[in-house]
């Protein structure tokens, strides 16, 4: 499989889906995409049982600021600086690059990342969602050890980490800040032997499907209806903004009133940096580490958290989450009470 063209549309509804309101919207990260895959030729995907078995496989990502990145874009060739520091640290080739988070922004710019460096990318992830830190990923879980975190800007400019824990997280940003609060990291660097348990499998092929369903779809109804069946989903309602907006990075609540055949419900959606639970008559329907998407009934695109308004009608569905996230380890790092929510976790399971 290879990432190119029609797909990278595809890909990129998907991301937004598996987003679950957080990680920057998939869609503005195509052009940096599109340009590179241009410049570099499609992309591969690589299963874990296709990759070499000597060598490297490298998560990448951007960190900064999301909203120095809608002015500042960066390169893409960030990753390439990356690829060179980290072979000649370890003393073996990179074979394949990790994205870091297949939900929004970083999933579709993870193509970018790939073609620049000229590696092909595992059809896999850290988070098989989007979330807020660099912790929050399958390979803490596994015991994968982050440092040494490597960060560079566009213009060359490499800084490695050697810190773990909150440290790690704490002077990477530090360092992004100096580069002008935009620049690409790598983390949780692991050799081949080391990825099998310690990652999200089957990631990117899960998101070109659900865009490809979306693609599909006659209404925006018909594609969460669509996604929810293949996916084991929860379709939670339809409905309107009527209260109480979020504001991006702030815990708040919004009111979500029923409409259509979900008339007469009301449902208080809570939202961060990405949606977190679905409350209706005082029970959790869905919190996280599941995944809750919130589509524009008009537009068709899956709405950041950032990006509900009042009076608008959406579309509100619920996917389970990895398996990874639904262990007692998982939970305690994902779950409702690490994003203060005073909520049981109540798994979304199929009707």
């Amino acid at each position: 499989m290879h990432l190119a063209g029609g797909l990278l549309r595809d890909f990129a509804r998907g991301c937004d889906v598996l987003g679950g309101g957080g990680g920057g919207q998939a869609r503005h990260a195509l052009p940096l995409a599109a340009h590179a895959v241009e410049r570099g030729g499609p992309v591969e995907v690589l299963a874990i049982a296709e990759l070499p078995s000597d060598g490297l496989v490298m998560p990448c990502s951007f960190l900064g600021a999301p909203a120095i990145g809608e002015e500042r874009i960066g390169t893409g060739r960030e990753a390439a600086t990356l690829r060179g520091h980290l072979e000649r640290h370890f003393g073996q080739p990179v074979v394949a690059m990790l994205c870091t988070e297949i939900g929004g922004f970083h999933g579709v710019a993870s193509v970018a990342l790939a073609a620049h460096a000229g590696l092909p990318m595992l059809d896999a992830d850290g988070m098989g969602r989007a979330f807020p830190g660099m912790s929050l990923v399958s390979m803490h879980l596994a015991g994968v050890a982050p440092e040494p975190v490597v960060l560079a800007d566009e213009h060359d400019r490499v800084v490695a980490v050697h810190a773990g824990g909150v440290w790690a997280e704490r002077m990477a940003r530090t360092v992004v800040v100096g580069f002008g609060d935009r620049g690409v990291s790598s983390e949780y660097v692991m050799t081949v032997d080391q990825v099998a348990g310690a990652v999200i499998e089957g990631s990117v092929a899960k998101a070109l499907r659900i865009g490809d369903l979306i693609g599909r779809a006659a209404s925006v109804a018909d594609a969460a209806r669509a996604i929810v069946a293949e996916f084991d989903g929860v379709l939670i309602a339809e409905g309107k903004v009527a209260a109480a907006l979020p504001e991006p990075g702030r815990h708040t609540s919004a009111t979500i009133e029923g409409t259509g055949p979900d008339r007469g419900r009301t449902l208080r959606l809570e939202v961060g940096d990405e949606y977190l639970a679905v409350v209706e008559d005082g029970r959790a329907i869905a919190t996280v580490p599941d995944i809750i998407t919130v589509f524009d009934t008009y537009t068709g695109e899956a709405l950041g958290a950032g990006e509900l308004r009042y009076g608008q009608r959406i579309v509100m569905l619920a996917l389970p989450c990895p398996p990874v996230w639904r262990t007692p380890e998982g939970l305690d790092l994902a779950g409702p009470a690490a994003f203060g929510l005073d909520l049981p976790y109540r798994p979304v399971v199929a009707p």
